[in-house]
């Protein structure tokens, strides 16, 4: 049975919680989003990604992530591929975006996490930026998935 993590975090003068499951199963690995509304009106948006081979959270592709303009971003990145393939998360003009957003090239085990505030609106797609010496790149092969940054109204 996979074990839960939890972790709590302060932002400001609100409180969110974290949840995620164990790497390791290629079944039952989800994705817990949670959004916590601080006093400003923006939200914190909070996720774990495990990056597996050629998807994220044992899928092809990856979830579908929503936030407001003004919202912090903050993904949990562990590395969940197999041997000494590496992943990353990428998020940049080759979306096409304005962000310009990559993490480190993780491998199993390893973690990291990366923030960012969602200051411009759009529909745009993240990826594994990872590319062998022959053959399709990772996002060629499906490690891309989709975040949606909507206005606030």
């Amino acid at each position: 049975m996979a074990a839960v993590l939890a972790a709590v975090i302060v932002v400001g003068v609100g409180v969110f919680i974290f949840l995620s499951f164990q790497p390791g199963r290629s079944s039952g690995q989800t994705t817990a989003m949670t959004t916590h509304q601080t006093t400003a009106g923006s939200s914190v948006i909070a996720l774990t990604l495990y990056l597996n081979d050629y998807g994220y959270n044992s899928s092809r592709g990856g979830p579908r992530i929503q936030a407001y303009v003004g919202d912090l971003i903050r993904i949990r990145l562990i590395g969940n591929g197999s041997g000494p393939i590496v992943h990353d998360f990428t998020l940049d003009e080759g979306s096409p975006s304005p962000y310009s957003i990559k993490s480190e090239r993780l491998r199993r085990g390893q973690e990291q996490i990366i923030e960012f505030i969602a200051n411009h609106p759009g529909v745009y797609s993240y990826y594994c930026s990872v590319r062998g010496f022959a053959g399709p790149s990772h996002r060629d092969r499906g490690q891309e998935g989709i975040i949606e940054i909507l206005q606030r109204t």
